[in-house]
């Protein structure tokens, strides 16, 4: 699948996605931060305030979801999503910011919605969770989440192949579960031969125990 992302570079090496429409979130300014706009000697400027809701919002009204950029030698850049992967419907006119909030792993939820991002070099992606149930949707332990409906991963991954009833995780063990067929590393089916492997051992103790 290919993402189609309308950028806008930096003279501070940050990239900002650009979008637009009025935003609901409450006013209060938790930190804020002035980033300059195309060529060096450019005299504009974008303030970009956090809201409580968590979200960002620039001066000229747009709201956006930020993350973090990493290039090959390690240095970050802040990035502002503004748009939903992959329909490019703005986050303004998307979210419901009075209810919007994080809820752990890679899963953020308004009343209507169940949203997530997975980061990546590029600072990944921000978008709907299609498939999710928002009112009975949960976060298990630190890389796993439910609905009535289905498990997922922290990559917005339905796991097709686990058992709904006894799946079981706990926050501190990292991608790790266990069902009634035997014990997972994210999505997949954790070998006897891996079983026996130290570092795996100490985790599938903590889940055998539950």
């Amino acid at each position: 699948m290919l993402f189609k992302i309308k950028h806008l570079l930096i003279a501070v090496g940050t990239v900002i996605l650009v979008g637009q429409t009025s935003c609901g979130c409450k006013n209060r300014i938790i930190e804020s931060t002035v980033i300059h706009n195309g060529s060096p000697d450019s005299l504009g400027v974008l303030n970009w305030k956090k809201l409580d809701c968590g979200l960002w919002l620039s001066e000229n009204g747009t709201l956006a979801f930020k993350t973090e950029t990493k290039d090959v030698q390690g240095n970050l850049s802040n990035r502002f999503i503004t748009e939903l992967c992959c329909d490019g419907k703005t986050l303004n006119a998307s979210i419901d910011t009075t209810t919007f909030k994080y809820l752990g792993s890679t899963f953020y939820k308004d009343k209507h919605h169940i949203y997530t991002h997975f980061t990546m070099a590029d600072g990944g992606n921000f978008w709907i969770l299609e498939a999710a149930d928002a009112t009975s949707f949960e976060v298990l332990g630190d890389c796993y989440a439910k609905d009535k409906n289905n498990i997922y991963d922290g990559r917005a991954r339905i796991l097709d192949g686990v058992d709904y009833d006894t799946f079981i995780t706990i926050k501190g063990i990292g991608c790790y579960a266990k069902d009634k067929n035997g014990y997972y590393f994210w999505n997949e089916l954790i070998t006897e031969d891996q079983l026996n492997t130290p570092e795996i051992m100490g985790i599938i103790e903590q889940l055998r125990d539950l």
